[in-house]
């Protein structure tokens, strides 16, 4: 007859064999807990859409630098899709909590000048995010350059707009400058520590 403490034993290994088969089963891709900005270096303006536009599909994205604004579609989840790449990067999906559409470039062939929408998340390349750290000294920084996984010589950029509450957001080169660096931060939270 088994005791207690064998079935306790026994009960215990079944679920760390289950448990083990689970996580052997998972995919790579892990998402971030949501109610997240995305902040940019240069202003600590927070990625939205362009009059919280949660209904449109390509509904453009901007970036909020006025406190004052606070739009329910500043809020993302950041999927990662795989793990480190050999040249030190990672790929990740941005997908808009309100809105329930990811982030990618206005069109399938993205160039410098094109901005960037929310659309029905798809899981296709154009939606994918290649994020390449800012280091120096060899250290990250926290900082990341958002690129297109499509089109890595190009970046997410800010573009002052209007009377400087808000910018515009379109792809440029990519280089490590502080219009083009994002860090994804707890939502309502200061962003330089």
């Amino acid at each position: 007859m088994p005791t207690l403490r064998s079935t306790a034993i026994a009960a215990s290994s079944a679920v760390l064999a289950l448990s083990g088969l689970v996580a052997a089963g998972a995919t790579p891709a892990a998402a971030e807990p949501g109610s997240r900005d995305l902040i940019n270096k240069k202003d600590g303006s927070r990625l939205a859409l362009v009059d919280n536009n949660t209904a449109a599909e390509g509904a453009f994205a901007n970036s909020l630098r006025n406190p004052g604004w606070k739009y329910s579609t500043e809020e993302w989840t950041s999927q990662l899709v795989s793990g480190r790449l050999s040249d030190g990067t990672y790929n990740r999906v941005l997908k808009n909590v309100a809105a329930n559409k990811c982030l990618q470039p206005q069109s399938a062939s993205p160039t410098r000048g094109m901005r960037v929408v929310v659309k029905t998340c798809n899981g296709s390349d154009l939606q994918r995010w290649n994020l390449q750290p800012e280091t120096v000294g060899g250290t990250n920084t926290g900082w990341w350059i958002w690129r297109p996984a499509v089109n890595s010589k190009l970046a997410l950029t800010i573009d002052a707009y209007g009377n400087g509450s808000w910018n515009t957001l379109y792809l440029d080169t990519s280089y490590p400058s502080s219009d083009r660096l994002w860090a994804l931060r707890p939502n309502d939270q200061p962003w330089r520590n």
